[in-house]
């Protein structure tokens, strides 16, 4: 199942003049933890392991109808130090000169990108407060977006792709192993400490009778 991102795109602008319009920004950033509602979630660093062969294309909010670019045409893709950065030469076409005016005053600001989780892709651990932190490692990327409606609604579509069912499942698996661990640990940890305690005891123990062995054969020795 794909899932939406949406932030605040970083260095989203609207550039060139003309006929050589062109918008660029980055879609997602790395090593950047976001609060996700159930749970925190990061990106590593060159997630798009597939990037140079997915067909991935620009729209506006997401929609096919509303088209900015596609990769390979008129849409280049990199990841850099920072993370996913997109340039899109835009063509005369009435959406695309749409979103470059209003880019260009303000009233776009931010992007989202679509994407689904590969096989072994995510990696689940918990956080100090106890929260569980999702790092997504390998990922195929679907579209990149410029967007007018970046905020979670609790009953839209683009909350339901956030945390959708299996992730929750996954979450949940990945919680209980945590738990598990956590418990695993406390246990071997007293384990430990009444093992180390044992020998402590024993080796106190054995060093009095030594000492009480030691007084005898000296006192032995006097008669």
């Amino acid at each position: 199942m794909k899932e939406l991102r949406y932030a605040v795109a970083r260095e989203l602008r609207a550039t060139g003049t003309g006929k050589q319009k062109r918008v660029e920004g980055y879609a997602a950033t790395w090593n950047n933890p976001t609060d996700i509602g159930d749970f925190d979630e990061t990106i590593s660093p060159d997630p798009f392991t597939s990037l140079d062969k997915d067909n991935v294309v620009m729209t506006l909010n997401h929609d096919d109808s509303l088209l900015l670019g596609r990769s390979g045409v008129n849409l280049q893709l990199t990841q850099d130090h920072v993370g996913l950065r997109f340039e899109c030469a835009l063509n005369d076409s009435s959406v695309a000169q749409d979103v470059y005016e209003n880019l260009q005053s303000g009233i776009l600001s931010e992007c989202s990108f679509a994407f689904t989780v590969n096989p072994d892709g995510e990696a689940w651990s918990t956080l100090p407060n106890g929260r569980m932190l999702r790092t997504l490692k390998n990922l195929k990327l679907w579209d990149v977006s410029v967007v007018t409606s970046p905020a979670y609604s609790g009953t839209s579509a683009a909350a339901r792709n956030v945390i959708a069912a299996d992730i929750q499942q996954r979450m949940a698996g990945a919680t209980l192993a945590a738990d598990t661990a956590a418990r695993k640990a406390k246990v071997q940890a007293a384990i430990d400490c009444h093992a180390e305690w044992q020998r402590t005891h024993v080796a106190a123990e054995m060093a009095a009778l030594d000492e009480q062995y030691r007084a005898r054969l000296e006192f032995l020795s006097t008669i």
